[in-house]
């Protein structure tokens, strides 16, 4: 327990670090240093760089999580399974590959109506990919080891202050763009190499095939483990880039840019729902097989307020100061406020559905999951496909919302028929009415010309209503005891 919890400690603080490195990156320096449309061809590439990583792994990352457990064994050098890990994928690499070079023309003609420096730089796709992929393997294997905090570090603070220098050495003339470009990809070059070198300082790069253990029924398991996983990563990964993917085709990659910052401060919103996931999972799991109802339902209706509320204050406190983050930004990313709106109230609908998606993945019905994620990824394609002619990059954030709320009401009619509970009470009412009433009070707020006091007074009436909201109604004990907690040792800090 002493090892999860310092790992589970150490991953917090690399994510909130690296989450604010990338704040700086995203939303002011790349901005200002690269033209709209050189920003937005970053983001694009990497978004097809994660989708296509999945796609080549054939389900590897997640079987080496799965099935590792059965060949370890230090003694006899973990049976070969990292070359075992490491080959499959490159089958999948070579064949991506191959399609990615035959189809090269209609993905250009895709992307070259309004994005015409896609084409110049598709090549660089290939060994994007490839330094993607293997982190994502050596990742999974380093994990299978009880070791995650090394893996945090370099994808979360690392990658993004490698790519911080990088834009620095363009920005003060060093080089061209176009070996920016390749110095930006060698980022993901580089990060790989260091877990390599990792896994080797930590004698574990085991490489020479060992294949006694893998007997038929080992083989045919693995094999159809990997065909579940290999479908459910491919579409959760496309599910999170195909927006941006759809943007940067249907739009230009400077309207791209501006999705991108747009997106990344609403991704802002969701930050405490990941953690609380890592936390609620594994008691979700453990009610399920002890056929805990109960406790499944507690947890179910905790989740839906406690996100609702973590969510919506943050949604409010970046809403309500969004004219002070545009103001660091060139011009032409203020179009993209009401691309944070919907996108924002689409993170906050996931958020207040609770763990829903968490209930069905652990439960006897957890292939529905892949089934209503398929489905969530044919809607978005569809409503973006009618939407972005229509508005915009903003037609895309609309999409977003649309999806997200139709795919939660489909998990939550889904677990009310078969398990007969539901996350909402009349707390989320009472709730959405504190929100309501802190957004319009901290928004009504006239404006102070110094831009610094008006920021935290902003900030501070939405945290005060929100803060006495939840106190009088008693809407989350969870949350008031985490105040009073941390009221208390900032009190004993300032004592001592």
């Amino acid at each position: 327990m002493g090892v999860i919890l310092r790992q589970s400690f150490a991953n917090t603080i690399y994510s909130y670090a690296g989450a604010l490195i990338g704040f700086v990156n995203v939303i002011w320096l790349f901005p200002y240093v690269l033209e709209a449309e050189q920003f937005g061809l970053t983001r694009v590439m990497i978004s097809i760089g994660i989708i296509g990583a999945q796609v080549a792994s054939l389900g590897m990352g997640n079987v080496t999580i799965r099935f590792f457990p059965l060949f370890r064994n230090p003694g006899r050098r973990h049976y070969g399974f990292l070359f075992l890990a490491a080959a499959i994928p490159l089958t999948g690499y070579v064949l991506l590959s191959l399609l990615g070079w035959i189809f090269q023309s209609p993905v250009i003609q895709f992307y070259s109506d309004e994005s015409a420096l896609f084409g110049d730089y598709y090549l660089l796709l290939f060994p994007l990919l490839l330094f993607i992929l293997y982190f994502h393997i050596l990742e999974s294997y380093i994990r299978s080891l009880f070791d995650t905090v090394v893996a945090t570090f370099f994808q979360d603070i690392l990658l993004r202050l490698f790519q911080t220098a990088v834009v620095l050495i363009y920005y003060f003339g060093y080089v061209p763009f176009g070996l920016f470009m390749w110095l930006f990809v060698g980022t993901f070059g580089l990060q790989t190499l260091l877990m390599l070198l990792y896994i080797g300082y930590k004698r574990q790069l085991f490489i020479i095939p060992d294949f006694s253990i893998l007997t038929r029924p080992r083989i045919r398991g693995m094999a159809e483990y990997a065909a579940y996983a290999f479908l459910g990563s491919v579409t959760a990964m496309t599910l999170g880039n195909i927006d941006m993917l759809m943007v940067g085709g249907m739009t230009t990659l400077a309207e791209t840019a501006v999705y991108a910052v747009s997106l990344y401060l609403a991704t802002m919103i969701k930050i405490p729902a990941k953690a609380l996931m890592k936390i609620s999972q594994p008691l979700i799991a453990e009610a399920q097989y002890k056929k805990d109802l109960e406790t499944i339902s507690q947890i179910y209706t905790k989740s839906s307020i406690n996100q609702m509320l973590v969510g919506g204050i943050i949604f409010i406190i970046i809403g309500v100061n969004l004219d002070h983050v545009y103001q660091f930004l060139p011009q032409e990313y203020h179009a993209g406020a009401y691309v944070f709106l919907f996108i924002g109230l689409a993170k906050m609908i996931d958020m207040t559905a609770g763990l829903n998606a968490a209930i069905i993945r652990t439960s006897e019905w957890y292939r529905f999951d892949l089934y209503a994620t398929l489905l969530l990824v044919l809607l978005t394609i569809g409503t973006n496909l009618i939407f972005i002619p229509l508005f915009g990059i903003t037609g895309a954030a609309m999409a977003t919302a649309l999806s997200v709320l139709i795919h939660n009401a489909t998990y939550a009619i889904y677990v009310q028929v078969r398990m007969h509970i539901h996350p909402f009470s009349k707390k989320n009412l009472m709730g959405v009415a504190v929100l309501i009433t802190a957004l319009l009070i901290a928004w009504g707020i006239p404006e102070i010309t110094f831009w610094p006091v008006d920021l935290v007074l902003r900030t501070a009436v939405a945290l005060a209503i929100s803060t006495t909201g939840l106190f009088v109604l008693n809407l989350s004990e969870d949350l008031q005891n985490f105040m009073r907690d941390l009221i208390a040792m900032i009190f004993r800090r300032y004592r001592g």
